[in-house]
């Protein structure tokens, strides 16, 4: 499923690997008897870091925008191998919204953690400083929204009237929008000539796919995990 550039992909697993994204990358998923957020074992980093003994440096920051991935980049320069591959997954916090200021003033004009225009030109210097730094970048795209538990989980405690009549009174806007990034992903990938692998593809093809997404519709759980390290292992 990698598609925008033929690669060598055994040489692919001879190199350190450095990975820059949010939760999903960081490995974080949302544990339904605890009703809290926390760190999987078996992420689908750590799997294919086992899996094909690959030493990996994981940046990914729970919340994190691709903003967040160039300051990461940044922030731990010095540490950093000459070179690599860069696994990147950003867009999910990027496109998200401020809810609670939705909700309390749904008439106003509300733009996301990074309005898309921003968005693309952000990856795009992200995808240039690590090849300056001799990093192959590697683009996965975004696993999809079960749209209406996404909408239960950010309109919690908050004026979900309020929230869905900005949203044109449907949850489908919310799927949709995601999307949009999603695809500005993969056309980043055409345009820059960088590797992406969809896994977005895999999930909506899957036959039980919204059991492979976590109660807050956003989070892909340990069988989402195993999922996206079948994808990267068999590429």
């Amino acid at each position: 499923m990698i598609y925008a550039l033929s690669i060598n992909r055994s040489a692919l697993w001879q190199k350190p690997w450095l990975v820059l994204g949010d939760s999903i990358s960081k490995g974080i998923a949302f544990d339904p008897l605890k009703k809290r957020y926390q760190q999987l074992k078996n992420s689908f980093v750590e799997k294919i870091k086992s899996d094909l003994r690959l030493d990996i440096m994981n940046l990914s920051v729970f919340g994190a925008t691709v903003e967040e991935g160039l300051n990461q980049l940044e922030r731990y320069r010095d540490r950093l191998t000459r070179g690599g591959v860069a696994l990147l997954q950003f867009g999910g916090n990027d496109c998200n919204f401020n809810w609670a200021d939705i909700s309390c003033n749904p008439t106003a004009e509300h733009l996301p953690q990074v309005p898309l225009k921003n968005f693309i030109h952000l990856y795009e210097r992200l995808i240039d400083t690590l090849r300056q730094q001799n990093f192959q970048p590697l683009l996965l795209n975004l696993p999809p929204l079960i749209q209406d538990r996404f909408f239960a989980t950010i309109s919690r405690d908050l004026d979900a009237n309020a929230i869905l009549n900005w949203l044109g009174n449907t949850t489908d806007s919310i799927f949709q929008w995601h999307k949009t990034y999603s695809n500005a992903v993969e056309q980043l990938a055409g345009k820059k000539k960088v590797p992406l692998i969809d896994i977005r593809g895999a999930f909506l093809q899957h036959p039980d796919m919204e059991n492979l997404i976590c109660d807050d519709g956003m989070h892909p759980n340990a069988q989402g995990h195993a999922l996206i390290s079948q994808i990267l292992e068999a590429n």
